[in-house]
């Protein structure tokens, strides 16, 4: 590779680790202040940039907040995706998921997944985000319910245990705090302990 095409490398690298920066900080802010109460400007200060350093990544705060939304659904759909390659009954493979996704969500700038202010982006991009959430609901429930054919899971309401599980794994970025008592890796091993007594057949 020539020395200019080392450098345009090096240059798209960084404008990537500092796009990812900037939408770890923009999670990070609307988790505690929703997308109302957060400014492009705090966003821009919490990773060292100018406000007009900040359109170079983004157009506006609504990009910052689809993308968050988008590469938290991503991130479930990979770990979704694992678990179900994993080995073991139905609640192993729930337990996996648990286990990964939370320690996505959990480490610092983790992944901000509270999807209640779709609202404010343009209806495509409502769609989309709709359109992958109910994927993944459709796959987590299909390993409910063939937990439930296999005799592994007792409890008879996938859609239910979904809607559950969802809700926990949402709105943890609105409590967890890595200065908390417990680290993310016990609240997983609490969370993967309370849905999996629920759901194993007795």
């Amino acid at each position: 590779m020539s020395d200019n095409g080392l450098e345009v490398f090096d240059r798209d690298a960084l404008n990537h680790a500092r796009r990812q920066a900037l939408l770890r900080e923009a999670g990070r802010q609307f988790a505690e202040k929703g997308f109302h109460g957060t400014s492009l400007n705090s966003i821009a200060s919490g990773v060292k940039l100018t406000k007009s350093g900040l359109f170079h990544y983004v157009r506006n705060k609504e990009e910052l907040l689809f993308a968050c939304y988008r590469d938290a659904l991503l991130s479930a759909e990979e770990c979704l995706t694992a678990a179900e390659d994993a080995g073991g009954d139905a609640p192993a493979k729930i337990g996996h998921y648990l286990r990964n996704h939370l320690s996505r969500i959990g480490k610092p700038g983790g992944y901000f997944t509270i999807l209640s202010e779709l609202y404010v982006l343009d209806a495509e991009q409502q769609k989309e985000l709709r359109a992958t959430a109910r994927r993944i609901d459709a796959r987590l429930r299909a390993l409910i319910e063939a937990g439930i054919k296999e005799g592994s899971i007792g409890y008879d309401n996938p859609r239910m245990a979904v809607y559950a599980i969802d809700g926990a794994l949402n709105w943890l970025p609105k409590w967890y705090s890595t200065d908390g008592a417990e680290s993310i890796e016990e609240i997983a091993e609490d969370f993967i302990r309370f849905f999996l007594d629920g759901l194993r057949k007795r």
